[in-house]
Order: C-alpha cells, then structure tokens, then sequence
C-alpha cells in the first residue's frame, strides 16, 4: 500500500460563526494528548499528526482503521483563504470544513464559499458550531459521545437541533448540494454530513475528526500519494521577516523543497528562476497558538504537507495566490514557466467589449471571472493587483455603456485613478464579499439599462397607434386640426403618420392640449392633433386610425429597447406591412 501524505483541510465560513475556537479545540486536543505526539506549528497551518488523531478519536475508529498520517489544518481568514490556496489543476485544499453558527444559520459568507466549493468540486462537511448556545443544551461532565449527549440533553435541545439542522440543510440544498445530520447520511459521495459541534466543550469534535478522516481516506487515496520528488508549492501571500527579509508563505503540497533548490514562480508580470536561500517555521509556541512568540526555526528540507516561510531572491514579486515548482535541468524549466505561464491566465476568453475584474490573488480573480461567467458578464480585462488609472482609461473607452465597470475583489483603487468630474464614465465597485459586488454592479447595470432606454424613447421615433375622433375636426386642412384618442405608444410631434394599409398621410406637427401645447400623449389621451399634408373627407377621415411611420434605421435600433406589449406588437404589425413590398425591410 502506497504511503499517505496529510490531508490538506481549509477552514471556511462566515465571520465569527467560530472557525478559530474550533481550531483552538482541534489543536488544543492535540496538544494533550501528550503520550501520542503533539502539534507542528507551521506558517498559516497547523499539523495535527496521525498519533493524536488516533488518541483523539479512540472509541469511534477501530484499530487499524486510520491509515493517513494527519491532518494540516490551513488557519487563515475565512473562504478567501480557499480563493488564495491552488495548485496545478485546481484547489489546494484536499477537503475543507464548512463552518455555520447553529443561531445565524447560512450568511453571506457561508454562500461564497458554497459557490467556491462548488466550482472547485472539494469534498467538504459542515461543522455546526456554538450548540451549546441553543436552547436545552446542558453542560457535559466530561467526555461523551456525540449522538449519546444529544439524546440525553432533553427533548427541548434535541427539537431545536433538529430544526437548526433542518434550516442549514435546506439552504445547502438551494446551493445545489443535498445534505443531512452526518449520522443519518448513508453515502457521503451524494450526501454532506452535517457535524454540530460545541468547540467550547469539545463536543462533537472526535466524530469531527473521524469524518474527515473517512472522507480523507475513502475519496482521496489516489490524490494523497506521498511523493518525495519534485516539490510543489502554492504562495499564500509576501512579507518581510526581521533577520530574514522578504519571504513567501508558502504551502508545499506535493514532494519536498530543500535549500539550495531551483525552483520557478509564479511572477506578477511572467514566471521567474530563482534558488532557495532559507526555509524557516515558527518555533513552537509555549503556550496558545500564537506563531510570532517563538521566533523562527531553520530548516534545511520540507515534505508536503507544510506550511513555511521561503526566503530567495527576488521573492517579493512573486504573485499572491500563484505557484512555484522545483526544477533539475533547462529542459524542466522551460517546461514549468509555460505551465504557470498558463495557470496565471484565469479567465479563458476575454471579450471586446466587458467589464474590468481585479483581486488580491490569483485564486480570487479565478473565482470572480468564474461567478462573472456564471452571471453572464462578459470580461474585457482581468488582473491581479491595485486598480490604476491605466485600467480605468481603457475601461472608459469600451463602446457599452453598461460595460464601463471595474468590480475591484478586496484590492485598492489608487489615488489617481479616478480624477474629479470622471466618476460617470466608469463605476468602480469594491468590496471583500463576491456575491454583493456581483448584486451591486447587477443593480447598477438595471439602473442604466432604465435610463439608457428612457433616453433612447427620446432620441428615436416610437411605434405609435391613434385614432381620429368623430365629430371633432377644428380644420380641415393647412394644417388639419382633429380630436384623436392615442391606443398605443407614446405619440410625439415630429413624426410621419400613415394608415394600417400602408398609405402616407403627412406628418404630426403639434399636438395641444386644454389650449397647451404638449410634448408628448401617452394611451389613454384625448387631445387636439395639428396634421401637414392631411385634408379631411380626401387622405383623412373621422374615425380612422393612424399610425407612425417608422424609419428601418429606427426599428433596428428599436429591437434592442425595451417596449411594452403593444408597442411590439405594432412594430411587428409595421414590420410585416413593410416586407410585403421590401422582403429585408428593417434587418
């Protein structure tokens, strides 16, 4: 049997619903089962090994039963973590745990990151945490099984669980995944388990534990596969450490990196060649999770699964999100900086005319041109980094209106970017939530489509219907002056009339109104119309209906407006009347 590496779990969820506490309980269980081994802190992870797994589940995994030699747990902020944390060929992380407060039930957040799982196919379980917060919940003794305390906890707990379950359940279900309490699920392959937990009393984090390590083990065998050779790594983000100078955070999850090594990155503008000068980790903390209290620890080699600091030349302009690849000879390294050449194009197909889209990191601008897709927005330019004056010109210059946007995910707009008296030339939305800025330029974009269209209703000839009103002619002639009842459309001066049969009759002159002159006539209307070239009892008569005559140059542009009912009904009706003369009339 092949030898396994540790699973790669990401925490994921919505602000403060517990995903720290939950990791200060993981790891701090760890830590006492002192017999079985301790924890290895590492940079933005926290290894928790096989040895106190086991101790951690006893009773719930039989002997012999855990075959993966840990967890490495990522400890960073929320699902933007998951955005940040890749590798070649999709996410990072091999499983991740969904956390959902049992009281606030699916938030914003919690919604991203269902939308991040989904796309990236990751196993993952939902840990419902803070039930000791509902009503019922009765502090336990001491140690106790899972399903053993919610039965002896009372009906009053046991009903509001259920209902809690029930609400997070569905929601999922809404997000396309279909869900259950974790005991009742038969097949996880088509099932998420829902664990609730209490991180402050420890209950429901050995079954935790072993639920992820039956996912680890019974879907992820093949992917786990230590390998020795050819290190791998994904960088979190760049810094600058005292003594040391700037590094990368760096996660090695595939064979191992030693000092000395070649590797190729992943570069803001192209990859780049550089050479491992040092490999560093926090020295264990003495007490608590803190990973600055110990200082620094060299290291001469690291295997995956790790989290270190990467000190190399040149480091500081690797890119956020990107990789970074171990290489032996010329042949391997021209090969790698075509593959992250590649991976640092996240978005497909860019089009002539769409919006703008930045982030913070590689996996975060993957993300939102993924959601941009799924939205239907079409993308002109995409990138990594502060937005600049630069972006915002080219943005201006884009010929749709409604595509002079820049949705700018959790990154700065810089100062000159934006010069007083432009704002209405491009909108820029920032935020660090996905879904609202995709709600907030969705939102943005009805508003101009609204105005844009009342616009054109001005600028273009509308379909129109009226009729001439019996017993209400004023003049019969230069101009004729009738009484008309307008049925469809908005009626304005300025226009050519005609009848139903095609026949012209002059053009609308004016139009009054109790003794004023008006704009415009909505349906419903009676007023007074001032017609050129009409003579009563010869081109015009009481009770015949008139209707505008359009341009073909209107009625192509009058395709993409939006019209009532009525009014498309009776640009087809004009369409139709014209191509029975004219067969492309209009196209």
């Amino acid at each position: 049997m092949a030898t396994l590496r540790q699973p790669i779990v990401s925490l994921l969820g919505h602000v403060d619903h517990g995903k720290t506490t939950l990791l200060d309980r993981i790891t701090g269980s760890a830590r006492a089962a002192k017999e079985a081994g301790g924890i290895t802190q590492h940079i933005g992870a926290f290894e928790v090994p096989g040895a106190a797994v086991a101790r951690m589940c006893e009773g719930i995994l039989k002997p012999g039963q855990l075959r993966i030699p840990g967890f490495l747990f990522i400890d960073t902020p929320g699902h933007r973590s998951f955005e940040t944390l890749r590798r070649r060929g999709g996410a990072l992380a091999d499983l991740a745990l969904l956390v959902i407060d049992a009281r606030d039930g699916v938030m914003p957040q919690t919604r991203e990151s269902l939308q991040i799982l989904r796309h990236e196919k990751t196993p993952f379980a939902v840990a419902l945490t803070k039930t000791d917060m509902l009503p019922g919940w009765r502090k336990p003794p001491g140690p106790v099984r899972l399903t053993d305390w919610i039965g002896r906890s009372g009906d009053e707990f046991a009903q509001a669980l259920d209902d809690r379950v029930y609400r997070v359940a569905e929601s999922l279900v809404e997000a396309g995944f279909s869900a259950d309490r974790y005991d009742r699920v038969s097949d996880f392959t088509r099932n998420v388990g829902i664990l609730p937990v209490s991180a402050k009393f420890g209950v429901g984090i050995p079954e935790l534990i072993a639920l992820m390590v039956g996912l680890s083990q019974r879907f992820l065998e093949g992917d786990l596969e230590l390998v020795t050779r050819g290190g791998e790594a994904t960088i979190l983000e760049r810094s600058d450490q005292k003594g040391v100078g700037p590094v990368g955070h760096v996660i090695v999850y595939r064979g191992a990196l030693a000092v000395g090594d070649s590797i190729v990155v992943t570069g803001r503008s192209a990859p780049f060649e550089t050479r491992i000068r040092g490999l560093f980790r926090p020295k264990p903390a003495k007490a608590g999770r803190s990973a600055s209290s110990g200082g620094l620890e060299s290291l001469d080699r690291v295997e995956a699964a790790a989290g270190v600091f990467l000190a190399a030349p040149g480091i500081d302009a690797a890119l956020p999100g990107g990789l970074l690849k171990a290489v032996r000879s010329d042949e391997e390294r021209a090969q790698v900086q075509g593959e992250l050449a590649r991976e640092a194009q996240p978005v497909a197909e860019l089009a002539p005319s769409g919006v703008a889209i930045y982030a913070d990191a590689l996996g975060g601008l993957e993300a939102l041109a993924f959601e941009c897709r799924e939205a239907q927005i079409p993308i002109h330019e995409a990138g990594v980094g502060p937005v600049g004056r630069p972006t915002v010109l080219r943005i201006a210059a884009v010929k749709e209106p409604l595509h002079r946007a820049i949705l700018a995910f959790n990154v700065p707009i810089l100062p000159e970017a934006l010069v007083p008296g432009e704002e209405s030339q491009v909108r820029v939305f920032t935020g660090d939530v996905m879904y609202r800025l995709l709600e907030e330029y969705g939102a943005w974009k009805l508003a101009q489509e609204a105005a844009l269209n009342a616009q054109r209703r001005i600028d273009w000839v509308h379909p129109a219907r009226f009729e001439v009103l019996p017993g209400f002619v004023f003049r019969a002639s230069k101009p004729a002056i009738v009484g008309i009842r307008v049925m469809v459309g908005t009626l304005r001066p300025g226009t050519r009339l005609m009848k139903p049969d095609g026949t012209e009759v002059g053009s609308l002159r004016g139009l009054q109104k109790d003794g004023k002159s008006v704009a415009s006539a909505a349906p419903g209307e009676e007023l007074a119309a001032s017609i050129e070239g009409a003579v009563v009892g010869r081109n015009l008569k009481e009770g015949d209906q008139l209707m505008v005559s359009l341009p073909a140059a209107a009625v192509r542009a009058l395709r993409s407006v939006a019209l009532d009912p009525g009014e498309r009904e009776l640009l087809e009706e004009l369409v139709r009347l014209r191509r029975r003369t004219e067969p492309f009339w209009g196209q």
